[in-house]
């Protein structure tokens, strides 16, 4: 598995979700909440495998406690609870619930940086937190964020269909020393599912010959599947660490290691690659939106 050094932080091209680990999470998911022994294993799994860190957070249920009740682990990365206005207290029960004297930590939520990103540098100065950053959802959020103090590390969604991260005010936001993992690679799981699984705000039509052309290009780049190609795709991007993936079994867990310890697209690839995909609506960029979808 490669790791990748961002400012002296080190970190795994592939780092474990673990939203799996405390919940029944994702559309895709088939095996509801995973128990202790089950967690044991998938985690001590991805330390084998030189997966370097796990993605948790206090909303994810009962993840923080699945993964500090566990023998063998990676090191953590977790998220505040949202609206979280204790910030000591809520990193305090993180690390209590992780059995950590260190983590990580992330703010959940972009809006409440105003009145706890103090809070986080505090912890910080005080050995509670390794690096410190927020979990955006936008580049507008992003760019908000990028100038906050101590800023080390931003978790954000991203995909080969959102275009929206392609500008050179992104690229300027997420140069130098912040460590940026990509979340959400197959946009919730619906390029995984390709044709299986409706679109919103997409016509069935262009679904499939959006999928189509995934499936022409992987095999042109001589990718297993579409899946491997929106991988290397986001891990090619030039400020992209690693991307976050979660996993319910052994199998998937080694199926996306597999997939990440590949080299990400030469730019010549990923220019290649979107000169092929059509613009997409921006709502089916933005899972918020889908209620809306008709």
């Amino acid at each position: 598995m490669p790791v990748r050094d961002q400012g002296g932080y080190r970190q795994s091209a592939l780092v474990l979700g673990a939203a799996q680990l405390g919940m029944a999470y994702g559309i895709a998911n088939t095996t509801g909440d995973l128990d202790q022994a089950a967690v044991d294993a998938l985690l001590r799994r991805a330390a084998d495998l030189g997966v370097t860190h796990v993605d948790t957070a206090r909303a994810y249920g009962e993840s923080e406690a699945r993964i500090g009740a566990a023998s063998v682990k990676p090191q953590v990365i977790t998220k505040l609870a949202p609206g979280e206005t204790d910030v000591p207290a809520g990193v305090q029960a993180s690390l209590t619930a992780l059995r950590e004297k260190s983590a990580t930590f992330l703010l959940h939520r972009a809006a409440d940086v105003p009145h706890a990103w103090d809070g986080l540098r505090k912890a910080q100065d005080a050995g509670q937190a390794d690096r410190i950053g927020v979990s955006v959802q936008n580049p507008a959020e992003l760019l908000a964020v990028a100038r906050l103090p101590d800023l080390g590390y931003v978790q954000l969604p991203c995909n080969v269909l959102d275009r929206r991260w392609l500008t050179p005010q992104v690229a300027e936001a997420l140069s130098g020393d912040v460590v940026v993992t990509v979340r959400s690679v197959y946009l919730q799981g619906l390029l995984a599912a390709g044709t299986a699984a409706r679109w919103p705000h997409v016509p069935d039509p262009q679904r499939d010959a959006v999928v189509a052309t995934l499936d022409e290009v992987a095999a042109d780049l001589r990718f297993p599947n579409r899946a491997g190609l929106c991988v290397a795709y986001t891990l090619g991007l030039p400020w992209v660490t690693s991307v976050v993936i979660g996993a319910e079994t052994l199998d998937q867990l080694e199926e996306n290691v597999r997939l990440a310890s590949r080299p990400g697209l030469a730019a010549a690839e990923r220019e290649m690659l979107l000169d092929r995909l059509p613009e997409l609506p921006a709502q089916l960029l933005d899972p918020s939106t889908w209620g809306s979808a008709r």
